[in-house]
């Protein structure tokens, strides 16, 4: 088994989030803008400040710490590099943000999802016989409650998130046919399909197995 991530999901995030502005009206856009501009405009002085009083803290070290000592100067110095820029922003802050209220984006429709999710599609290799089911359980937290799309490529079988649906993507694991056992299982009354491997372990739907065991090339399925 491996597992293997598109590099370059920041520009995939980047373009959704610019797809999503744009489903919003003109005020709603606007309004969400101008919030965005004030929370940038904040973080950037808080690490204006980071930085001039981590200076001033180094600059004055040979006289400070002498004095107090080194583990009542390295205490002071996070306390004004990092808490005391805090303390000082959040009054201003507090007393602006009310002017510059927030805005909730758009939810995605699965078209436009799937447009945004062309990369993704290309990279890992999805073809047109790929099915989309749910995974109950599975060694890694991050498939687990999430439909996730499954496929063949060069005879390996694949597992991703569905990106159908989601621009979410926790990468690609990939299962020669004989890293593998494949049986069926059971939830409470729900029929499962286990995969399972010596390090991996994922539980989908039920059509799972038919799906995978067409390959014709997996025993005792």
């Amino acid at each position: 088994m491996r597992r293997f991530k598109y590099p370059f999901t920041k520009h995939i995030d980047k373009k959704l989030l610019r797809k999503r502005i744009d489903l919003l009206d003109n005020s709603a856009r606007q309004r969400y803008l101008v919030n965005r501009r004030f929370h940038l405009t904040f973080r950037a002085l808080y690490w204006i400040l980071f930085v001039f009083l981590l200076g001033i803290m180094i600059v004055l070290k040979q006289k400070i710490e002498p004095a107090i000592g080194k583990t009542l100067y390295t205490i002071l110095v996070i306390f004004v590099s990092l808490v005391f820029p805090i303390l000082l922003l959040s009054f201003p802050f507090l007393k602006l943000e009310k002017y510059y209220p927030s805005q909730s984006l758009e939810t995605i429709p699965k078209d436009i999802v799937a447009i945004t999710n062309i990369k993704l599609f290309k990279y890992y290799k999805i073809p047109k016989n790929y099915i989309v089911t749910k995974c109950y359980n599975s060694s890694n937290h991050l498939l687990v409650e999430k439909d996730v799309l499954i496929f063949f490529h060069k005879d390996k079988l694949r597992i991703v998130n569905d990106f159908t649906s989601t621009i979410k993507d926790f990468g690609c694991f990939e299962f020669g046919l004989d890293e593998f056992k494949l049986s069926y299982g059971k939830k409470g009354d729900i029929v499962t399909t286990e995969i399972k491997t010596e390090k991996f372990y994922i539980s989908l739907g039920k059509r799972a197995k038919p799906f995978i065991a067409r390959r014709g090339e997996i025993e005792n399925v």
